[in-house]
């Protein structure tokens, strides 16, 4: 870092990449009417935010319910039923849908999935989907997919929920299902779990060649599977000294599969509310103390700054962060205002019209 708190240029390190997740499925995470979203998107984009994402969920849990059936208490591989205690759900917009609208209502900032339940869509219809909106948002899309983990939606929604080694091991198909859809003239796979004999994509996606991949999860099988078949991993909350060990073991997984290690992102997701005020701060910590310590960052916005650079000093080059109330609150300002200069002072200087990226 420069004495003057901005932060420096390393040769060769990846410019830092700022996502802004406008839906968890956990309550106070949000935004379930379009409108708002609409309107909090172009505030993003305005502000110099990379990416805005959408979950794939259509209940939405409290914390403390999200927290063990996601995995992040019990183990990030298990899941389980969700004791609601009569709590209904929350508004919470279909991700795809919502997605090809924000692709219109939006210029620069690219459209993000974190993370797609694979048990939801057969790969090959996902990858023509996913072509779609590639061609249409001009090339913006970030693919993010996950094994998925929601025992209580796939029981609502009448879909079969197999044990989680079925469900990560179709994960790892439907990653070369996609692949090959987007780029083989005459696609053909036959897995366990999904088979293809010439799933043409015509129009093939816009970003050659092909969309980022992303997976979300954290365990170690997941993450051994991404390091053949994805671009990106993407982990929760987690520390950044949790970050570097496994930052380490996946390059060493890429060396022994011949993968240039530097060619596999690794993201961050982190809650993250800028204030000046302590019972503020307290009563964020209280609302949301299911989620580790380390994946809630509040304070002031110097505070808040500091520990985002902790981050950075492990490696991590691009965030995913979860703002409370974004539709209802200030966060959003003070971060566009008071932190992302400090982490992209290039961003800030620059015309909006340079904001399109097109790799991860």
């Amino acid at each position: 870092m420069s004495e003057d708190g901005t932060s420096e240029t390393v040769p060769g390190a990846c410019e830092p990449h700022i996502g802004l997740i406008l839906a968890l499925t956990i309550r106070g995470l949000a935004v379930g009417r379009y409108p708002e979203m609409a309107r909090v998107a172009r505030a993003a984009e305005s502000h110099g935010f990379d990416s805005v994402w959408l979950c794939d969920h259509f209940l939405t849990l409290s914390p403390d319910d999200y927290i063990r059936s996601a995995g992040i208490a019990a183990g990030p591989e298990s899941g389980g039923t969700v004791q609601q205690s009569g709590s209904s759900s929350l508004p919470l917009l279909e991700s795809w849908t919502a997605l090809s609208a924000l692709s219109r209502d939006t210029a620069t900032v690219r459209l993000g999935t974190s993370v797609l339940c694979n048990s939801y869509r057969y790969p090959a219809v996902l990858a023509k989907m996913a072509a779609t909106l590639d061609v249409i948002s001009g090339g913006r899309l970030e693919l993010g997919l996950g094994a998925g983990w929601f025992q209580q939606e796939y029981e609502a929604y009448g879909i079969p929920f197999p044990p989680a080694r079925e469900r990560v091991t179709a994960l790892g198909e439907s990653l070369q299902v996609m692949r090959r859809v987007w780029t083989d003239p005459h696609p053909a796979f036959h897995g366990d779990f999904y088979s293809i004999d010439g799933a043409v994509c015509d129009p093939p996606p816009l970003q050659k060649p092909h969309p980022p991949l992303w997976v979300g999860g954290e365990g170690p099988r997941i993450h051994r599977i991404a390091t053949r078949h994805a671009d990106g991993i993407n982990v929760r909350w987690w520390p950044a000294a949790k970050y570097a060990e496994r930052r380490a073991l996946l390059d060493r997984e890429c060396e022994a599969i011949g993968r240039d290690p530097a060619s596999l992102r690794l993201s961050i997701t982190t809650l993250l509310a800028p204030t000046d005020s302590t019972a503020e701060q307290d009563e964020l910590r209280a609302r949301f103390k299911s989620i580790p310590g380390t994946g809630l960052i509040t304070g002031t916005p110097q505070e808040c700054l500091e520990r985002i650079r902790t981050y950075q000093d492990a490696g991590i080059d691009h965030f995913l962060f979860t703002i409370p109330d974004i539709a209802d609150s200030t966060y959003l300002d003070v971060v566009g205002e008071q932190i992302l200069p400090h982490i992209k002072p290039a961003r800030h200087t620059q015309p909006a019209t340079t904001h399109r990226r097109t790799t991860p």
